[in-house]
């Protein structure tokens, strides 16, 4: 998350936002952001959302994910929010939607992750 300047703004019980004010290092070779860092904050934000749904010696990490890009994605800052759909024992089902805004504020919804949360209890 550190790397690429993501951050989480909203962390609620099964619900977590997360964003990245966008730069150079975020595009691929024509200028949009990458692919890979739609999927990366759209992980963050449905990983942490499950995470915030299980015990303090628990952990949770990414046992699958599939991503929809809808838009390219071209401004100044990514939003993605994550939430839990159904949260079980060993696993979590979460969602997110990742959001891209322009210059002038206005976002646009740009991709959908499902992801799969594996509960890790030690």
């Amino acid at each position: 998350m550190k790397h690429i300047g993501c951050r989480l703004t909203v962390i609620e019980p099964g619900h977590v936002e997360a964003v990245i004010d966008l730069s150079l290092e975020h595009q691929q070779q024509i200028g949009l952001v990458h692919g890979g860092v739609t999927a990366t904050i759209a992980d963050v934000a449905a990983g942490f959302a499950g995470f915030t749904l299980v015990g303090p010696d628990e952990h949770t990490v990414t046992a699958e994910i599939k991503i929809s890009y809808f838009r390219k994605g071209r401004g100044s800052r990514l939003r993605a929010v994550g939430t839990v759909v159904k949260a079980g024992n060993a696993m979590h089902f979460c969602e997110a939607e990742v959001f891209c805004a322009d210059e002038d504020g206005n976002e646009m919804l740009i991709a959908k992750a499902t992801t799969t949360m594996a509960v890790i209890i030690p």
